[in-house]
């Protein structure tokens, strides 16, 4: 029997996520009997699985970090590699020949001080890219927030508040492009409807493709 999360909401329809850590979530309607979901997910079965063989695949390609010379990190989907220098303090910085500079001091804790870079990118480089692309196409929003995320790349509050991973100025730019885009357009539609996909064909015409690379490579967002 397949492991599976249930979520009961005010939704119509049954739709099944696969997660980038490959376990499965079944958003039901309310009312929605047990053995019916049973029967559904065993309908789609082969999906559902060849979906997680995806990103269990992701997962063992995506290894985790060394944090050592020459270890690849991508900033906005371009590599920088890593070059650890002389220094008791903590410091760390982008090179204009490709490289993620870091300080010995911070080998104490790797991790933690990449992923404070990484937040302190994406806050401008998103920050920036959003504002570009609301003044292109006419939106306005309240404010924008960066958070630590890892399933959702993204978010839009009923007040106009958008919400972005940090996590995604690791994938390439047209696909940063694209999650601002998603987010913008909330602002005008809230929910996922005809309407909303109209509108963002309308503005990104390939923003099917961009969605479906994002899912397949959602790996790519550990550190």
């Amino acid at each position: 029997m397949m492991n599976y999360k249930i979520i009961r909401s005010k939704r119509k329809t049954i739709a099944l996520q696969v997660n980038s850590d490959a376990t499965l979530t079944v958003r039901i309607p309310y009312g929605v009997s047990m053995g019916y979901v049973e029967r559904f997910i065993e309908e789609k079965r082969t999906w559902i699985e060849k979906k997680q063989a995806q990103f269990s695949e992701l997962k063992a390609k995506y290894k985790p970090r060394q944090y050592v010379n020459g270890e690849e990190f991508l900033f906005a989907g371009k590599p920088y590699e890593l070059e650890i220098v002389p220094g008791s303090t903590a410091r760390i910085a982008l090179t204009t020949d490709g490289r993620l500079r870091i300080t010995e001091k911070c080998l104490d804790a790797p991790k933690h001080y990449i992923e404070w870079f990484y937040r302190q990118f994406a806050k401008r480089h998103i920050k920036a890219r959003t504002k570009e692309i609301a003044e292109v196409f006419g939106y306005k929003f309240a404010s924008i927030k960066i958070n630590s995320a890892k399933t959702r790349w993204g978010s839009c509050s009923m007040r106009g508040n958008l919400n972005f991973s940090w996590r995604l100025v690791i994938m390439p730019e047209e696909m940063i492009d694209y999650v601002i885009v998603h987010e913008l357009v909330h602002l005008e539609i809230k929910d996922h409807s005809k309407r909303f996909y109209a509108r963002m064909s309308e503005l990104m015409p390939d923003h099917r493709r961009r969605e479906k690379w994002l899912k397949v490579n959602s790996g790519m967002s550990t550190l």
